[in-house]
């Protein structure tokens, strides 16, 4: 079984295409079989309740946008995995600064629609929190009858000092799993200074906040009689009742594409599709790594579900997306998902000498064609280079991936607020310096087409493009540092206090998780100007007026002002006088940075329908350097 009932609450047009589209939202039923081999992968899939069949029922949202012709299309589904329940094809494929929920299904330029791909949104996650986001209703694990109870771990770093803290993940208006008995002696909540944790007494915090100049009991906070300092990373560890399984969103990820792929009784579609696609950015792109680790590319009817996978900025990270007690949507806690294997070749781990590969529980015919590219910050927070360089050497690639790295970028996309560089994330976190500015966009479209292009007519993409050892563009982020401490006025942070992925001690199932020892992480080297050497070069680079980096220290203002910011990287413009040197007009510097567009178009890493964005992108980034 998969696919079991598809319930549309909704149908509606979509955009002002020469092939009309519309939308189709609503509810999808899976039933998946607990002890078939396929799902034998998926955490406690055997402790579910199951119906009079004996399988296990789950449900997700949906949206589907297609051409109303099915047949007017070019064959092709795109599967996009929301990030914590948001869409993303408005922001990511469709050039829509998305700034509320309803923009999630605005069109656009209708850059896939215009390419005549039809693409599904599901629910995977079963604790986003955002209006209208897209959800897993997951079932239940248990044993004997009971709730499964266990202890999970939440990492805080105030920005400021406080009397109590809410203890919320990212994109999350409340725990995704309950306090089980505040009062309990069993929660514990410790203080981590450079990786050394110190218990604090279990009389001194409590699971409260301070309301109208009186502490309150509450489930999303902890307060402490003598406060919360900045920059100070305090991990609470919890105890819980109830264990969701997880791992289900995966299932309902393959089971979702097979069914509109081969025509399913169940689809709400007229046809299938010749191939299925899917991509993922940041959390997602972690999922469809998780996804090809536990196998899942064939589902219960032996099926392919995805010919192509497009993961963007994922770094060589997994994540918490099917163990029990998993959260999504944490950041840095580590698990099961920051543990080797990181590379898709089988490799040696230098540590354990454990041998693994991301895809080796795939066989050749299901395994996809995947496109890797990261930016700068997953570089510098120190996983990304594990994909592909290992024990200080260059890593084979696996001949159905290719991996590149746009030089010079951070995780978020470049920002400039009405011309101006400003200095503080989205999230809210202020950075030392001002943002990075550069927009990879233009690539990310181009790299889905070349994936696009690979699955179709076996047109090879172009070749990867990252640091390497052998040609000395990769580098250790010390050696890095030391150059910008030697050339700039730049406080650079703690060599000691970078982020690093660690070999972890699993066996005791005890939080929190020991951290042993660290993997080597490298990063591209810098020129002379302090720009990237190894990568997909924008104008930004190839034709420079300032350096960018994929890493940016905390503000002093929110303390610990010696680590990094998370998923921030800075701009420097150079000098005025240095700019106007070699660009003394917009003129000059425009035809330059046209010279380079050209060229990344002839090498496929930008689209020709894509150049004029792609100019205007550097008329404003001349135009703020010299402001």
């Amino acid at each position: 079984m998969a696919v079991t009932r598809v319930y549309i609450s909704n149908t509606s047009d979509f955009g002002d295409f020469e092939i009309p589209y519309k939308q189709i939202d609503g509810t999808i039923t899976f039933e998946v079989d607990p002890l078939h081999e396929a799902n034998a992968n998926i955490t406690d899939l055997e402790l579910a309740p199951t119906n009079e069949k004996g399988l296990v029922e789950f449900n997700s949202n949906f949206s589907l946008v297609t051409p109303e012709n099915i047949k007017d299309g070019n064959g092709r589904l795109t599967v996009e995995i929301p990030n914590r329940g948001n869409k993303l094809t408005a922001s990511h494929f469709h050039r829509v600064a998305v700034t509320t929920s309803d923009e999630t299904d605005n069109p656009g330029d209708g850059f896939l629609c215009r390419h005549g791909f039809s693409f599904l949104s599901i629910g995977w996650q079963f604790d986003p929190q955002a209006e209208r986001a897209m959800k897993l209703e997951a079932p239940e694990a248990a044993i004997d009858g009971k709730p499964i109870e266990g202890d999970l771990l939440i990492k805080l770093q105030p920005d400021r000092d406080l009397k109590y803290l809410t203890i919320i993940p990212l994109g999350q208006t409340r725990p995704s799993y309950p306090v089980h008995e505040p009062d309990s002696k069993n929660h514990r909540l410790y203080k981590n200074r450079n990786g050394e944790r110190h218990e604090l007494d279990r009389t001194s915090w409590r699971f409260g906040r301070v309301s109208n100049g009186e502490i309150e009991q509450s489930d999303r906070h902890i307060y402490m009689d003598t406060g919360f300092k900045k920059g100070v990373v305090y991990e609470l560890v919890y105890r819980t009742r109830g264990a969701p399984i997880v791992g289900c969103g995966l299932l309902s990820i393959r089971d979702i594409a097979t069914c509109l792929r081969y025509h399913d009784e169940a689809s709400p579609l007229d046809d299938g599709f010749d191939h299925v696609m899917s991509y993922g950015v940041s959390q997602t792109g972690r999922v469809l790594r998780h996804f090809l680790y536990e196998g899942l590319n064939r589902d219960e009817q032996n099926r392919i579900a995805y010919d192509g996978m497009f993961i963007h900025i994922a770094g060589g990270q997994r994540g918490d997306f099917n163990h029990r007690f998993a959260q999504p949507s944490v950041i840095g806690v580590p698990g099961p998902g920051q543990t080797f294997p990181f590379a898709t070749t089988r490799t040696t781990n230098s540590i354990s000498k454990r041998e693994d590969g991301l895809l080796d529980n795939l066989d050749e015919e299901a395994t996809p064609k995947i496109i890797f590219s990261n930016t700068s910050f997953e570089y510098w927070r120190g996983d990304a280079s594990l994909i592909h360089i290992q024990d200080e050497r260059d890593l084979d690639e696996h001949p159905k991936t290719r991996i590149y790295h746009i030089a010079g970028t951070h995780h978020i996309g470049g920002i400039l607020v009405e011309g101006k560089q400003i200095r503080e994330l989205p999230t809210g976190l202020a950075t030392a310096y001002p943002l990075n500015v550069v927009v990879s966009a233009p690539v990310f479209r181009a790299l889905f087409k070349a994936l696009d292009e690979w699955v179709v007519s076996e047109t090879p993409p172009p070749d990867s493009v990252h640091p390497r050892v052998s040609d000395k563009s990769a580098s250790t982020r010390d050696a890095v540092l030391m150059k910008f401490a030697d050339q700039t006025t730049i406080k650079v942070p703690s060599i000691a206090k970078l982020v690093s992925l660690h070999r972890l001690d699993l066996e005791s199932e005890v939080q929190p998780v020991s951290e042993l020892e660290p993997y080597q992480a490298y990063v591209s080297d810098v020129r002379a100007d302090l720009n990237e050497l190894a990568g997909i070069h924008l104008p930004d680079l190839a034709c420079p007026v300032g350096y960018h980096s994929g890493w940016n220290p905390r503000s002093p203002d929110i303390g610990a002002e010696d680590e990094l910011a998370i998923f921030a990287g800075f701009s420097i413009f150079f000098d005025k006088d240095i700019i106007l040197a070699s660009y003394p007009d917009q003129a000059t510097y425009i035809n330059d940075a046209t010279i380079c567009i050209d060229k990344l178009i002839e090498e496929r890493f930008v689209l020709p329908e894509d150049r004029d964005w792609m100019i205007e992108i550097a008329r404003s980034r001349y135009t703020a350097s010299i402001a």
